[in-house]
């Protein structure tokens, strides 16, 4: 579960189950009580800290109205529920200070009430990691933090020089689409699908990598132009000779928000005949900037189907 998906569940349920199994704070999670809702001194000073620590790391959540306190091991965990009222002031109050008490502002942080009663209840910060570090906490702190393990604590110079020397981070992912073939054999239909990679940071992706296994769909020969062309150069490897490797230079560069088609599957569809089945594709992605992330694409046999057809017009 991402960072996203866990802000999303967390609801009352899910708060009482954190204090029942007194749930531990970590990278990610950080539980605060909450002195006033319109928010004193203290409550700036932990969102300003949240809001540096939280960007200048790994990304993280907030429960404000949580009594965290150290366990046995000395890490603190949730204890005790602090409900807030009036919650909507607390809401609008995190949403002010939000851009205030962080400088330069973090993009995508959000708050969301958990509401347990009339206008009480808890508040929620998502705050994600950021391409645009450091990040200062202000609201009288004008320090840099970051988070490890269960605390946000201070940068030191050097970490401070590191992030102001970094450049903001492509993020590739495989793309996919379903187009008629050309090709109609009785009721055999041709179909292609279209890999590529799409890049969703704001950073540009140098040098990108796609590594493909298919097991069922060959290669299409005619490429994405008709005239065996891909989107890629073709890399050779002695090992491995069941996956299909395509690599690009240093000049190669997908910018953000761009998708680069790389190469075409060929497949085809008989009705008359049994065994077309869901398809596994296996997959490998990197580029200059970013690690090595693989995957596998699933294609259900229904929605593939229906695609087809409607390419046809049957």
């Amino acid at each position: 579960m991402d960072l996203n998906e866990f802000y999303n569940s967390i609801d009352l349920n899910k708060i009482d189950d954190f204090i029942d199994s007194k749930r531990e704070e970590d990278l990610h999670l950080d539980f605060k009580r909450l002195n006033e809702p319109k928010m004193d001194r203290g409550d700036r000073k932990n969102l300003a800290k949240a809001l540096s620590g939280f960007a200048n790391s790994d990304g993280g959540i907030i429960i404000w109205g949580v009594d965290a306190r150290p366990n046995s091991e000395g890490i603190n965990c949730a204890f005790d529920k602090i409900p807030i009222l009036p919650l909507q002031l607390t809401i609008s109050r995190l949403n002010e200070f939000t851009g205030s008490h962080v400088n330069p502002s973090v993009d995508g942080v959000i708050h969301k009430p958990v509401i347990s009663e009339n206008d009480s209840g808890f508040a929620v910060t998502l705050i994600p990691s950021s391409d645009s570090t450091p990040h200062m906490a202000k609201g009288g702190e004008d320090r840099y933090y970051k988070r490890s393990g269960d605390r946000f604590i201070k940068m030191e110079h050097f970490e401070i020089e590191d992030m102001f020397g970094r450049r903001p981070k492509p993020i590739l992912s495989l793309s996919y689409r379903v187009i008629r073939g050309l090709v109609q054999r009785g009721d055999a239909l041709e179909f292609h699908i279209i890999l590529g990679l799409t890049n969703d940071g704001k950073g540009s992706a140098r040098a990108p990598y796609l590594s493909i296994y298919s097991p069922v769909y060959q290669v299409y020969r005619f490429g994405l132009d008709g005239n065996g062309n891909e989107g890629l150069p073709r890399l050779t490897s002695a090992r491995d000779s069941e996956w299909l490797r395509y690599g690009g230079s240093g000049d190669t560069v997908i910018h953000p928000s761009t998708n680069l088609d790389v190469l075409v599957l060929s497949g085809t569809f008989d009705p008359a005949k049994p065994g077309f089945t869901d398809q596994t594709i296996g997959y490998q992605i990197a580029a200059e900037g970013m690690s090595l992330a693989e995957g596998t694409l699933q294609l259900e046999v229904n929605s593939l189907i229906h695609t087809i057809r409607t390419a046809w017009g049957k």
